[in-house]
């Protein structure tokens, strides 16, 4: 199993493919990179040079004393420089698309462009309290959280959470890297009204809605999200 020894922390990583472009895959919320190397990787593999990576404190990456969403940041950051990968295609699904927005804010040089599914910059008072206490649930003894990755999944929990009083939206017009958005329109989990407001503030985005798709459109929608990534490539020269 591939670790990066990282300053703070081990991280688990996977790199599959002799592709020029480097892909990164950022998981959802408390989750790991399994279901997307099983399922996923070896189409992207055939074109990308691919790295998936599990959060700091969550799947089989080693725990910390602090997590914060600038350090699952700075995670993705420090693993790109000990692969001695300069710049690549930042992937972020649900919560990883709240990372990968974060990354892009403080990392644009890193990134050749990015990817948000099923994502949003901000959220409102009620999806702020549900976020909240999604999190809090995680320490009830009937949680089916476990235990060893609770600390990092309450943490991600209230980063979506703060989105509310410190939303990522305003930093987003000086991210000027391309930016594909995608959503699905019965999505019941960040909707896809999220997306419609990162394509107004991203400058250099494009949006598109699977309307009969629910939460992570590049799964379940494969075909056609494919078919998506391999145009806003070559449309961006990256191909």
């Amino acid at each position: 199993m591939p670790t990066a020894k990282l300053s703070e922390v081990d991280i688990y990583y996977n790199r599959k493919g002799k592709g020029e472009l480097s892909y990164v895959f950022c998981h959802g919320l408390g989750g790991n990179s399994i279901r997307f190397e099983k399922e996923e990787m070896e189409w992207y593999s055939e074109i990308f040079d691919v790295v998936s990576w599990d959060n700091r404190g969550l799947g089989r990456s080693g725990f910390s004393k602090k997590y914060s969403l600038p350090l699952y940041a700075k995670d993705l950051n420090d693993l790109l420089d000990l692969l001695s990968i300069d710049k690549a295609v930042i992937f972020g699904v649900s919560w990883g698309g709240v990372l990968t927005q974060r990354f892009a804010i403080d990392y644009p040089e890193r990134c050749h462009a990015i990817i948000l599914d099923s994502t949003s910059s901000e959220v409102n008072r009620v999806a702020s309290e549900r976020w909240y206490q999604r999190g809090q649930g995680a320490y009830h003894r009937d949680s089916t959280v476990e235990e060893d990755h609770r600390e990092s999944y309450v943490a991600q929990c209230r980063a979506v959470a703060a989105l509310r009083e410190h939303s990522l939206t305003m930093a987003l017009n000086k991210v000027n890297v391309p930016a594909l958005i995608v959503g699905g329109g019965k999505d019941e989990v960040a909707g896809a009204a999220g997306s419609v407001i990162l394509s107004r503030n991203l400058p250099n985005s494009q949006l598109h809605i699977f309307q009969e798709a629910g939460h992570g459109t590049y799964s379940l929608e494969r075909e056609g999200f494919r078919d998506l990534l391999l145009r806003f490539a070559e449309s961006n020269s990256l191909l």
